[in-house]
């Protein structure tokens, strides 16, 4: 009758964050451009990333946007969250948004980050 008011199992699912604790995390510094726009545009698309510009921590460390990209191994379940910094000090933090794949690979890849899925795909195939 009052099932609505059970707490659910730790194990039944477990929270976002906590599963992104267990990914690799990859920092990611972008210019800084409207972080507020940004967030919300996520919510829709996540290819919002790849209009972003990646910059040095130290070229403009006054005003950026962090990206903290999550990947499981073999990229097939990856997130970001976003901070957004000013004068060193964090002024905004994202929600984690999910990223698809393909997205994930394109803003390693400005980065210098080059991933070959077709390797990574062969190798979890072999091992299966």
């Amino acid at each position: 009758m009052l099932s609505f008011l059970r707490r659910k199992n730790a194990e039944d699912s477990p929270p976002l964050k906590k599963r992104v604790q267990d990914m690799k995390c990859r920092k990611i510094n972008f210019v800084d451009d409207d972080f507020t726009g940004l967030c919300s545009n996520m919510k829709t698309d996540c290819k919002a990333l790849l209009k972003l510009k990646p910059v040095n921590y130290y070229a403009i460390k006054n005003s950026y946007i962090m990206g903290m990209l999550y990947s499981s191994e073999d990229f097939s379940e990856n997130y970001i969250q976003l901070l957004h910094f000013e004068g060193e000090k964090q002024t905004g933090k994202s929600d984690i948004f999910p990223v698809d794949t393909e997205t994930a690979v394109k803003v390693l890849a400005k980065v210098g980050i080059m991933i070959d899925l077709k390797k990574i795909q062969e190798e979890k195939q072999d091992n299966k």
